[in-house]
């Protein structure tokens, strides 16, 4: 048999794990936050080493070029890896939130287990603990497409363009279909 401080002592251990691991999402999405500028800053190096550079030195005999090639090739990776690593900052920010709202949830469990007084038997206990752990991650309302990649801003861009002109074939459809069921219900006998 479990007891009232049993009880208290899990969910004071299960707010303390929710700690943690928030942490250490925060945490690893400011790593991958931290890498991202840095490619960047590599990027724009290498961006004046190969515009830059080359305008300043025509003066001296320094020959310094970097080619097209390499840099359309740099500069696709760099998307490529920067689309990746901003689709895992996202999902670690996500996670983090979510742990978030766990914690509180539990902390609302709490209040409403550790009083027992007749204020707390009714309507304030079912306020408290009604929908303590429901997460709503994405607000956003249900779309015609899913994205393949959730996250990945290349792929995120095209199924909100893909969802934008469904909704507007939709939207244009709409009024001729109600204006067709207006005409029927005027004329109908």
């Amino acid at each position: 048999m479990t007891t009232i401080s049993t009880e208290v002592e899990n969910i004071a251990d299960a707010v303390s794990s929710c700690e943690a691991m928030a942490e250490h999402h925060t945490y690893s999405a400011r790593r991958i936050l931290s890498l991202v500028m840095m490619l960047t800053i590599t990027l724009m190096s290498l961006l004046f080493l190969a515009f830059l550079f080359p305008a300043l030195t025509r003066a001296a005999d320094i020959k310094v070029s970097i080619p097209d090639t390499a840099l359309y090739v740099f500069l696709a990776i760099y998307v490529l890896t920067f689309s990746v690593l901003m689709a895992i900052y996202r999902l670690h920010v996500g996670e983090a939130s979510r742990l978030q709202h766990y914690k509180v949830g539990f902390m609302r469990i709490r209040i409403a287990g550790s009083n027992p007084s007749s204020g707390y038997q009714s309507e304030v206990r079912t306020a408290l603990t009604n929908g303590a752990f429901d997460f709503l991650g994405n607000t956003e309302k249900k779309r015609k497409i899913e994205s393949p990649v959730p996250g990945h801003p290349g792929a995120d861009l095209a199924v909100a363009v893909a969802n934008k002109v469904l909704d507007g074939l939709a939207s244009a459809k709409k009024p001729r279909a109600s204006s067709r069921s207006a005409g029927k219900e005027t004329t109908g006998p």
